[in-house]
């Protein structure tokens, strides 16, 4: 990986960050583990490279009555938090294994910036797919709203 620049507020500022780098960092945080009987944390590790060449990292929260969150949730509301909304490029990894993210998460990426469309969504080492080819149809994009009413346009 390349030379950290500095840390600041979870946030790691790097030069030339690869698919790789990120991959690796994702990795690390995969370590699945319960907090209690009906919460299980950080069976996926994310990572995310910003618009501003910042790395935000994730993880998710399992509960048995579906209160969690995805780690890409983690690691966008991280990026958030530090005043950040484009998304250059994203992972998932849970163990050795890479996901694209599901599709709540792709519709929040969406939702946060237009630019986001652009997002590389990594699923290999050398192999990555564009967000708005994983989500063709935003949802924001097939409704109007109208006097408070909302209506699905197709």
């Amino acid at each position: 990986m390349k030379k950290v620049v500095k840390i600041v507020k979870g946030k790691l500022i790097r030069e030339g960050v690869s698919n790789k780098d990120l991959i690796n960092r994702a990795k690390s945080l995969s370590n699945a583990r319960n907090l209690s009987k009906s919460v299980r944390v950080a069976s996926v590790g994310c990572a995310l490279l910003s618009g501003k060449g910042n790395i935000y990292i994730g993880i998710n929260v399992h509960t048995d009555c579906d209160l969690g969150f995805c780690a890409e949730h983690s690691a966008i509301a991280n990026m958030i938090l530090n005043g950040e909304y484009v998304i250059k490029k994203i992972v998932a990894v849970h163990g050795d294994k890479i996901y694209p993210p599901c599709g709540r998460c792709r519709e929040l990426m969406y939702q946060l910036s237009r630019e986001n469309r652009n997002t590389e969504i990594i699923v290999g080492e050398t192999h990555t797919h564009k967000l708005k080819e994983l989500l063709p149809d935003p949802w924001e994009d097939l409704v109007v709203k109208t006097n408070g009413k909302t209506k699905v346009t197709k």
